[in-house]
Order: structure tokens, then sequence, then C-alpha cells
């Protein structure tokens, strides 16, 4: 299963969309929006739904199941969406895509990356037109594909790195959480590129 969460943020889903047999798509709070946008059905709509000023007669037709949750709450909408998974983290789920979480808003894309790294069991992934946010605490193999750079940022201390296959490699490289020697590195053409992270979480960043 391929879980597609839907935000409510700058509209990139429904240029990024592409359908999958094995999808479930939750749709948060106004990114219902998007979901009816693509002529869609959303088999979870979540939310306080304080962004969303469609009526009820425009979306209804556009989700299974509905969670209304109070405005004045502990939670953001993204959060209870990603709870939701995790509660049902038992099911086949290969891929958590999050859509239309980067945006304008600096401070919610800010809390959407910390929620990456709390939810971090979950191997989410925020992507957009530029982008593809995600976070690894283990060795991984990367391929050259659409995007152009790849950067890596500490988010624990004592992180010990290496990277094999890169414009830039490193050799057991300490990595602390305010460092960015990492920023805009590349895979080079034709290579499998490699890293070795000591179990630490390192935020990886794909972008054009």
């Amino acid at each position: 299963m391929i879980i597609k969460i839907v935000c409510a943020g700058q509209n990139d889903f429904s240029s990024l969309y592409k359908k999958d047999d094995n999808e479930f798509i939750i749709a948060v709070d106004g990114g219902i929006k998007a979901v009816k946008e693509k002529n869609l059905i959303a088999d979870l709509l979540i939310g306080d739904f304080d962004s969303c000023n469609l009526s009820e007669d425009e979306y209804r037709n556009n989700y299974l199941k509905k969670m209304t949750f109070n405005a004045r709450k502990d939670y953001s909408d993204l959060e209870l969406a990603l709870q939701e998974c995790e509660k049902n983290s038992h099911c086949d789920t290969d891929e958590i895509l999050i859509y239309n979480a980067t945006g304008i808003r600096l401070d919610h894309f800010y809390a959407n990356i910390l929620l990456l790294e709390k939810y971090s069991n979950l191997k989410a992934k925020i992507i957009d037109k530029n982008n593809c946010i995600f976070i690894i605490d283990k060795d991984e193999t990367f391929f050259k594909n659409e995007y152009k750079y790849i950067s890596f940022f500490a988010l624990e201390s004592d992180t010990i790195i290496s990277l094999n296959g890169f414009s830039y490699d490193l050799s057991d490289y300490n990595l602390n959480i305010n460092d960015p020697l990492c920023l805009s590195n590349e895979i080079l053409k034709n290579s499998i590129a490699t890293i070795k992270v000591n179990n630490k979480k390192v935020l990886v960043i794909r972008s054009n």
C-alpha cells in the first residue's frame, strides 16, 4: 500500500499525482480541494477544517470517511494524519508520500520537517515539484535521478557518516547538528552512491 497524504499548502499534488493501484489517499483539511481538483476520492478526510472553505455539498463526494477535530488542539492536522498512519502501521504500507507540505509558510514547513523526525518510524517523505525530503538512520544506497542535488543534515549528536560515489566523498566524518558541510552534494554520473551512518537520524533533501 502507498499512503498519499495531501495537505492544504501550495498545490503541487495536482501536477505530481500518478495513480497507483494500491494507493490510500488521506486529505488533510483543505487538502480536499486538491483531491477534488483531480476528481479523486480520498479514503480519509481529516482535520479541523479551519482552512477549508468548501461547503459540505461541494466535496462530500470526494471522501469516504471524515474525522473532524476541534481547532483548539495540541496537534497539527498533518500530525493527526500521521498518527492515523501509525495506528495502522501493522498494515502492509510500502511508502508514505506527503504532498503540499512546503509552500510559503515557513513555520508550517519547519513544523512538518519536525514531524518527519518525530514519526521517522513511518519512513514518510515530503515531496513537491523541486524536492524530496526524508530521514534515514542506517546505511543507504542512492542513484542519480531527476534530482540534481542531495544534502545531508545531522539530527542527532555524534553522527558519523561516510559518503562514497558523490562529488564530495567523506570518510567517518563527525557531522554535527549545526554543520552544513553536506549541503548541495551530487551523485556522480553512472555511480551507485552510498552513505554509511552510525544509526543516527539524518535528514536527506534531494533537490532540482
